[in-house]
């Protein structure tokens, strides 16, 4: 394999990993963590405008933007209809996400193959390279 193909190669690996890292620690910046009880308390004094629950089959994550327009996290157990109805009541504005689904769900997932792949791709090229007569490998 030659050497511009090789860098190519490892330039695609490591841009890959480094959108993976900054995917995931997008998720935390601006964000606060507050318990589920604080939570409500702020749903049914009406601080919250817009809520986004990523339904999991335990606890679930929850996103949420204040009216001041700070946004926050909490985890809802595994059962929150309180939180939900408490919600609804207030004219929260609320989207449910699939865990599952998604650009980052399918960047971290693909990545290990994709490096693999990568990996497989050099060495592959590497023995038809060191396997051709007349040349020293």
């Amino acid at each position: 394999m030659k050497a511009h193909a090789r860098i190519a190669v490892i330039c695609v690996a490591l841009v890959s990993l480094a959108v993976v890292l900054w995917m995931a620690s997008g998720q935390t910046r601006a964000q606060t963590k507050v318990t589920y009880s604080e939570f409500l308390q702020q749903v049914r004094s009406g601080q919250v405008a817009r809520a986004t629950i990523v339904a999991k089959s335990g606890a679930s994550l929850a996103t949420y933007r204040l009216k001041d327009g700070r946004i926050e996290r909490t985890v809802l157990p595994r059962d929150y209809r309180d939180a939900l109805a408490a919600m609804q009541e207030e004219m929260v504005n609320i989207e449910i996400q699939d865990p599952s689904s998604g650009l980052k769900a399918l960047l971290t997932n693909a990545t290990p193959f994709l490096l693999l792949l990568g990996l497989w791709i050099v060495m592959l090229f590497k023995q038809q390279i060191g396997s051709r007569p007349g040349r020293l490998g």
